[in-house]
């Protein structure tokens, strides 16, 4: 599975009348960063940085689990700082999908100077066995 950015698309989208639908892809730097194709078709980053978040803060700490394992002294170890928000500008195509109700969805969007100006659903084909 791997890493991978996610997307929440508020942009009205080709055979989908759901509305604010989380996304997944892998065409940018797949650290988890977040990111918001707004209903005027913008691409925004919300940007931020990781604190290391103290032992005494992290769930385990304390517990019987802290000392048996060096995952749960891991555990909740850094914490997200929101930045703010910063519109791309965005030029070029990437994709994006996810599942709703065991039906696959996979869009590629085009962006020219930071505007969407294309978008269309991508169908998986599937073998005979």
């Amino acid at each position: 599975m791997g890493m991978y950015d996610e997307i929440m698309c508020y942009y009205p989208l080709p055979e989908l009348t759901e509305k604010e639908i989380l996304f997944q892809t892998k065409h940018f730097n797949n650290v988890l960063d977040k990111y918001t194709i707004t209903e005027e078709g913008r691409l925004i980053h919300h940007t931020c940085h990781w604190e290391m978040v103290s032992e005494k803060d992290r769930p385990y700490y304390g517990k019987p689990e802290w000392d048996k394992n060096p995952f749960y002294q891991l555990a909740g170890s850094l914490k997200t700082i929101p930045d703010g928000d910063v519109d791309t500008g965005y030029h070029g195509i990437f994709r994006m999908y996810t599942s709703i109700k065991e039906e696959w969805f996979e869009y590629e969007f085009k962006f020219t100077d930071g505007k969407l100006a294309e978008v269309k659903r991508l169908y998986k084909e599937y073998g005979n066995g």
